[in-house]
């Protein structure tokens, strides 16, 4: 009975491990993934508050591509839904809204490694098009067509890679159609919501 039990035990163990860790959908793409704390089931997140508010001064790396196993970007790329020039497109749009964030912020963007200055590596692992928001208003209240994004990234020292601050996260779109951002709007507007995240945190550190 006891052996039983056991088994049972470790059965259980194994199994929420990997739910937790589905959840993530990990890519690779950041440094250091064991500080992060479950937000929320799609949200994990790290942020050395002490560490970040020591930095005025950011560089802003072009945004990388790692679609994590599964991703629906994957089968968007594969039925030809999503483009090549589509996707440059939608990495300059996060980029540029980075940037302004940062500038919003009161902090300044640099090109140049240095003491006082923190680097941002932010990777899409997931991009859904927004489907039938525009056609059906209704799609959207029931949770139908809304897109999203899926993405990991992190602040790190810029001379020393010291991890200071990281997300993985994956997002659905609002109830709210984004109606003049096209068929990627919904992923758009998830970015916006980021980059204002990001604008948001420096502000206040």
């Amino acid at each position: 009975m006891n052996k039983l039990i056991l088994v049972v035990a470790i059965s259980c163990i194994i199994f929420v491990t990997g739910c937790n860790e589905a959840k993530q959908a990990r890519t690779g793409f950041i440094s250091d993934y064991s500080k992060l704390k479950a937000v929320s089931d799609d949200s994990y997140r790290y942020l050395d508050k002490a560490a970040l508010s020591s930095y005025k001064k950011f560089i802003v790396d072009d945004i990388q591509v790692h679609f994590f196993a599964g991703a629906s970007a994957i089968e968007a790329k594969s039925d030809g839904k999503l483009t090549s020039q589509e996707l440059e497109n939608l990495t300059n749009y996060f980029h540029a809204a980075i940037v302004k964030a940062i500038i919003n912020s009161g902090c300044e963007v640099v090109t140049t490694p240095g003491r006082g200055v923190a680097r941002l590596r932010i990777a899409l692992t997931d991009i859904k098009e927004t489907d039938a928001l525009n056609v059906l208003p209704q799609a959207s209240l029931l949770g139908a067509g809304v897109g999203g994004a899926a993405l990991e990234f992190e602040v790190v020292d810029s001379l020393t890679n010291k991890q200071i601050a990281a997300v993985v996260e994956s997002r659905k779109g609002s109830r709210v159609p984004f109606s003049n951002l096209g068929d990627w709007g919904t992923a758009k507007g998830i970015m916006d919501d980021w980059a204002a995240r990001i604008e948001k945190a420096l502000k206040v550190k």
